[in-house]
């Protein structure tokens, strides 16, 4: 089943970029609907961060390059101590 849902120029832009990042990543197409769903479920375990670090490196590990940048900062982080 299906709902309309209205979201203005800025969001959809950002909804369609996103999605093709997901697509370059799993290599296989992937839908507006499987975006948001991809948002939603990175939202909620994003909740569960503060418990467990690692589980924010493995959500963001699909997205090129941002995992390397969190370790890099993350190092740079600790060497300060």
């Amino acid at each position: 089943m299906s709902t309309l849902v209205r979201v203005d120029e800025e969001v959809k832009r950002s909804l369609i970029r996103i999605s093709s990042e997901l697509q370059q990543n799993k290599g296989e197409k992937v839908s507006i609907n499987d975006t948001i769903k991809f948002l939603i479920d990175f939202y909620d375990k994003s909740k569960e961060v503060k418990k467990d670090p690692q589980l924010l490196l493995s959500l963001l590990g699909s997205m090129k390059g941002i995992r390397e940048e969190l370790e890099k900062a993350r190092e740079e982080d600790e060497s300060d101590y």
